[in-house]
């Protein structure tokens, strides 16, 4: 069986055909659920927005013009619905510290380190996350999409649909937020 190129599989997914949509999304799906963890709340939160993403991305697919790559026009629905959910979801930051805690711990009994490091490692990722949180929207995306994801200044530009110079500067407030609130874990 010959392998559909990703321009068959956009115009048969067009159609409706649902295999031919999530062969599209199986490239990128890893990377989407990354970009979602890193605006949720909490490991749900990260798989609510994909699906809610996908959904939409499946719905807007019929007005998918090949003028940008999939994956681009893929990031920008993903970045725009966490944004969304992000401003609908009323879960109380109690559930994430929770759900972190005890993938801590679960992290910690497969690594087998002592306790005085698993401890450091866990007050660290607290307290990153808690720095992360007092980012606005804009710098936390331009933050995760270069930083976490590797994108390109260029890249995250088109996704966050913003200029190179925009996103050069929040990533500079971002950076300069975050090294000022660890400055105590350098």
């Amino acid at each position: 069986m010959l392998q559909e190129s990703e321009e068959q599989l956009i115009e048969s997914a067009k159609t409706g055909n649902a295999a031919a949509f999530e062969r599209l999304l199986r490239n990128t799906e890893r990377q989407m659920l990354a970009v979602a963890a890193g605006f949720a709340h909490t490991p749900d939160d990260a798989n609510d927005i994909y699906q809610d993403a996908m959904l939409a991305a499946f719905r807007a697919l019929p007005d998918f013009k090949l003028e940008a790559r999939f994956s681009t026009w893929l990031h920008r629905i993903v970045v725009n619905t966490a944004l969304s959910n992000r401003r609908k979801l009323k879960r109380s930051w109690q559930k994430l510290a929770a759900a972190q805690t005890e993938y801590e711990q679960q992290e910690t009994y497969v690594e087998n380190r002592s306790p005085e490091a698993c401890t450091l490692d866990q007050e660290l990722n607290r307290q990153i996350n808690r720095a992360m949180r007092r980012l606005t929207d804009t710098e936390r995306m331009a933050f995760v999409l270069c930083n976490q994801q590797g994108f390109k200044i260029r890249e995250a530009a088109e996704i966050m649909s913003s200029s190179e110079s925009s996103v050069k500067v929040l990533l500079f407030r971002a950076r300069n937020k975050l090294k000022e609130m660890l400055a105590d874990y350098h």
